[in-house]
């Protein structure tokens, strides 16, 4: 698990350093977190993984980390993170029907920050994008 982001290295060699590969928020043991799905623009389910040190509770079920689908999990969802160093991790994933797939050369997350939501508009794979095969909003509670 990382403690610190990751820039892609991918979109950093053609001039690009403001994209995120890994992204790591600071929370507070029992902090609740609210991640709201805004939109895809993509042919591959979409989605996103998180994690922390000592787990996630989704719904009242605990988990050691844990992949939120676009199209299977609830548009706006409250998630609470346990965690002891003070961080959660999270990036993008996709399934183009061949099983999850995340952090390719080409994939990342731009960020927005919108009063005290931060907005991640991702890509998958390819250079030639506009940042909108997902986007989701992450708010602390």
């Amino acid at each position: 698990m990382n403690y610190e982001r990751i820039m892609s290295k991918g979109f950093s060699d053609k001039g690009r350093c403001n994209v995120i590969k890994w992204e790591v928020q600071s929370v507070d043991d029992g902090q609740e977190l609210k991640i709201i799905f805004l939109g895809k623009n993509s042919l591959y389910r979409q989605g996103i993984w998180l994690k922390t040190d000592k787990g996630i509770e989704v719904m009242g079920r605990n988990f050691s980390s844990i992949d939120l689908w676009e199209d299977s999990a609830p548009k706006e969802l409250v998630l609470k993170c346990f965690t002891s160093n003070g961080v959660i991790s999270f990036y993008n994933i996709w399934d183009k029907g061949e099983g999850k797939k995340s952090q390719s050369y080409s994939s990342g997350m731009m960020i927005k920050q919108q009063g005290n939501k931060v907005i991640y508009n991702c890509n998958d794979i390819g250079f030639e994008t506009n940042f909108d095969k997902l986007i989701f909003s992450i708010e602390k509670l």
